[in-house]
């Protein structure tokens, strides 16, 4: 339970960081991180401080290819390696799988706002459309490779708008505590 509370404090400042200045400082990233190796290796030993370490390193590659794409910040993918100092490698990928739902909500919010959602749904259509066209034979498919050549995601720009992306992944850990990192029943 204690890493439960540690674990939320640095999220929270993590995400007031994250809002206020686009960046989750290195300090907050190091010391999270060390001190959910100590908790692992205290409450597990040798065995809790590697659960600790491929937590940390799973957080960090999960976010990794989006890092390197420069879909998200350093720190976004650092901040999801001290979730999983914290939690493990399922507390990282539950946290980032809730995460990613968070932040598809958000983005469509601001969207939304900005009145670029519909457009941005169309072409998400198109790029579907343009992928069953490649898989069905004939007329069909060809009439929905031209819709799908029309509204190409490949053509998409992006909507210029940013968010802290620390809130998405603080608000996956919380929903994959509370679902004790288990998928959610419907």
């Amino acid at each position: 339970m204690l890493e439960v509370y540690i674990a939320t404090s640095i999220a929270l400042i993590a995400v007031w960081f994250d809002c206020k200045e686009r960046r989750i400082p290195n300090p907050l990233v190091f010391a999270g991180t060390a001190v959910g190796l100590v908790l692992g290796a205290v409450s597990g030993g040798i065995q809790g401080f590697a659960k600790s370490c491929l937590g940390m390193i799973a957080g960090i590659g999960i976010l990794f290819i989006p890092f390197a794409l420069g879909w998200i910040g350093a720190g976004d993918a650092k901040f999801l390696g001290v979730i999983g100092a914290f939690f493990g490698v399922k507390g990282a990928a539950f946290s980032m799988l809730y995460g990613a739902i968070a932040g598809g909500l958000i983005s469509a919010v601001v969207l939304l706002r900005h009145g670029q959602l519909g457009g941005f749904l169309m072409r998400c259509l198109g790029w579907l459309a343009g992928v069953i066209g490649r898989i069905l034979p004939g007329t069909l498919g060809l009439a929905l490779r031209n819709f799908g050549r029309a509204d190409s995601l490949a053509t998409m720009r992006t909507s210029g708008f940013k968010i802290p992306y620390s809130v998405a992944i603080s608000v996956g850990m919380v929903i994959a505590i509370i679902t004790d990192f288990s998928p959610m029943a419907f």
